[in-house]
C-alpha cells in the first residue's frame, strides 16, 4: 500500500484539477448568465440538466469499474479491461445520442419548454463523444498518476471556454452557437481522454483479462440500478421547479442550488484516490484490513472537517453576496437556494461509496437510493401542492439527502463493529463550528451594517478578519492544520 503521504499528494493533484476545472466552469457561467437573458439562460441550464441526468443512466455505472478492477490485476490485463470498458461506453454514447436526437420533442414537452427541442437536436452528438471520456479518474488514481488527471480537467474546461463562451460573447451568438461550441469542445475532450486513458499502460503487451464483459457488467449493473434512482434523486427538485415555476425561477435555482463547489472537489478528490486503496486492502486482507481502513477513514474525515467546515460557514453567511458577485444583481435571490444547499455540506464531509463498494455493499447502496428516491418524490410533490414554494422543494431535497447519508454511515459503522457516533470527531466539529460562526457573523455585521462597505470590500475584509481570528483560535486549541499540508511541502522540497 502507498504511504499516507503519497495519498495526500495524490488527493492534492486531483484537487488542483478540480479547482482549475471549476474556475473555468464558473467563469463560463458568469459570462453566459450576463450575456443571455434569464429565459435563454434558463433554457441553456435545462439542457445541461437533462444531459447530466441522463448521463448517469446511460453510463451503467461503468466509470466506477476502473477503480474496482484495475487494482486487482497487472498492467497487461488492465489494458484489456480498459479497452473493454471504453468500447461499452462508446456504444452507450451512440445510443444516448440517438435518444437525444429523436426524443428532443418529448423532452421539450415534459419540461414545458418547446424552445428546448432544436438545441437538443444540435446537442445530440455530445454524448457520443463524452461518454467514452468518462472514468479517467479511476485509471489515474489506480496508477498514482493524478497529476495527468489535473492536466486533463484543466484542458477540457479550456476547450469549453474557448468553444462555447468566446463565440457567444465576441460573435454575438445565440443558444445554438453555444451548443455547437459545446459539441466541438466535447470532440476535443474525447480525443484527449483516449490519449490519457492509455498512457499508464502504454508500451505494455495486452493480455486477455480474467474479467470478461459479463464480469464487468455484473459489477456495474447493480450500480446502474442505484444510478437510476440517483437520477430521480438528483433531478427531482430540478424537474419540479422547472415544470411548475418556469425557466426564469429555474435560472435562479440553477445558479444558487449547488453545494459548495470546494467541498465537492475535496470529497471527490479523496474518493478518487481512496477507492482503489480500499479495494486493494479488502481484496488482499479481508477482515484483517478493518483496523487499518478505519484508521485511514478517521484520518481523512478529521482533515476534511478542518478544511470544509470553516469554508461552509463563511459561504453560508455571505451566500447572497457571493451570488450577486458571480452572476449579477438579478440573481440576488439565488443566495437563498445556496444557503439551503450549504446545510448538507455539514454532513458530506467524506464519501461513503468507495468503502461501501469495496466491502460489497452495493445492494444496500441500491436499496437506500431506491427508497430514498420514492420518499423524496412524494414529499416534494406534496410540498408543491400544499405550499407551492421552490425554496421548500430545495429544503426537502436537503433533508432527504441527510437521511440517506445517515443510513449509509450506519452500514459502515456496522462493518467496523462500532457505534455510529464513533465515526465522527464531535469535539473537533464543535471546536470549529462555534467560533467560526461567531467570528464571521460579527465581522459581517461590522463591515456591512456599521461601516457600510460595498460588497467586494465587505467580503474581502470579513475574510481577512475571519482568517486571522480563526487562525489564532486553532493555535490556542491545538487544532493541527500543518499535518494536512506537510506531505505537500515534503514533495516540493524533493
Amino acid at each position: 500500500m502507498e504511504n499516507k503521504s503519497s495519498n495526500t499528494q495524490q488527493v492534492f493533484w486531483v484537487l488542483i484539477g478540480s479547482i482549475s476545472a471549476f474556475a473555468f466552469s464558473i467563469l463560463s457561467s458568469m459570462l453566459l448568465s450576463r450575456y443571455f437573458n434569464k429565459q435563454d439562460y434558463g433554457t441553456y441550464k435545462q439542457i445541461m440538466y437533462v444531459y447530466s441526468s441522463l448521463t448517469i443512466i446511460f453510463t451503467l455505472g461503468l466509470p466506477r469499474a476502473f477503480s474496482y478492477f484495475l487494482p486487482k490485476i497487472d498492467k497487461g490485463e488492465a489494458r484489456d479491461v480498459i479497452d473493454k470498458i471504453n468500447w461499452i461506453l462508446m456504444a452507450l454514447g451512440l445510443i444516448m445520442s440517438l435518444f437525444f436526437f429523436f426524443g428532443a420533442g418529448y423532452i421539450g414537452k415534459l419540461l414545458k419548454n418547446e424552445s428546448l427541442i432544436l438545441p437538443l437536436k444540435y446537442f445530440s452528438l455530445v454524448p457520443f463523444f463524452m461518454l467514452p471520456s468518462l472514468g479517467l479518474e479511476g485509471i489515474m488514481s489506480t496508477y498514482r498518476q493524478t497529476k495527468f488527471l489535473a492536466l486533463y480537467n484543466t484542458l477540457t474546461k479550456v476547450f469549453m471556454l474557448l468553444c462555447v463562451v468566446v463565440p457567444v460573447i465576441y460573435f454575438k451568438g445565440t443558444i445554438l452557437s453555444a451548443i455547437i461550441g459545446f459539441t466541438l469542445s466535447s470532440f476535443l475532450c474525447f480525443i484527449t481522454s483516449l490519449y490519457f486513458k492509455n498512457r499508464p499502460v502504454k508500451g505494455i503487451r495486452k493480455i486477455k483479462s480474467r474479467y470478461s464483459y459479463k464480469d464487468i457488467l455484473a459489477y456495474t449493473l447493480p450500480l446502474m440500478g442505484a444510478s437510476l434512482w440517483g437520477v430521480l434523486i438528483n433531478s427531482a427538485d430540478q424537474f419540479f421547479i422547472s415544470r411548475y415555476f418556469g425557466n426564469e425561477i429555474f435560472a435562479d435555482f440553477a445558479n444558487g442550488s449547488l453545494e459548495l463547489p470546494f467541498v465537492g472537489m475535496i470529497i471527490v478528490s479523496t474518493a478518487t484516490v481512496l477507492s482503489p486503496v480500499f479495494v486493494k486492502q479488502v481484496h488482499e486482507k479481508g477482515d484483517d484490513a478493518k483496523q487499518e481502513v478505519l484508521k485511514l477513514w478517521r484520518s481523512v474525515l478529521s482533515k476534511t472537517v478542518k478544511i470544509i467546515y470553516p469554508l461552509v460557514i463563511f459561504c453560508f453567511c455571505f451566500a447572497d453576496v457571493i451570488m450577486v458577485l458571480l452572476y449579477g444583481e438579478k440573481y440576488h435571490t439565488s443566495g437563498i437556494y445556496f444557503q439551503i444547499k450549504l446545510i448538507v455540506n455539514f454532513f458530506t464531509v467524506i464519501t461513503y461509496a468507495p468503502l461501501l463498494f469495496a466491502i460489497n455493499g452495493q445492494k444496500f447502496y441500491y436499496n437506500v437510493h431506491m427508497y430514498g428516491a420514492i420518499i423524496l418524490i412524494v414529499l416534494e410533490y406534496l410540498v408543491i401542492k400544499l405550499f407551492n414554494s421552490p425554496y421548500l422543494v430545495t429544503a426537502t431535497s436537503v433533508l432527504c439527502q441527510i437521511g440517506r447519508i445517515a443510513f449509509m454511515m450506519s452500514y459502515i459503522a456496522k462493518y467496523f463493529k462500532i457505534p455510529l457516533k464513533d465515526l465522527f470527531p464531535y469535539k473537533l466539529v464543535l471546536e470549529i463550528i462555534i467560533p467560526s460562526a461567531i467570528i464571521i457573523f460579527l465581522s459581517k455585521y461590522l463591515f456591512e451594517s456599521i461601516l457600510q462597505l460595498n460588497l467586494i470590500f465587505t467580503i474581502i475584509s470579513s475574510g481577512v478578519v475571519y482568517l486571522i481570528f480563526f487562525g489564532i483560535w486553532t493555535k490556542l486549541r491545538g487544532i493541527d492544520y500543518f499535518s494536512i499540508i506537510q506531505p505537500l511541502l515534503i514533495r516540493i522540497k524533493k
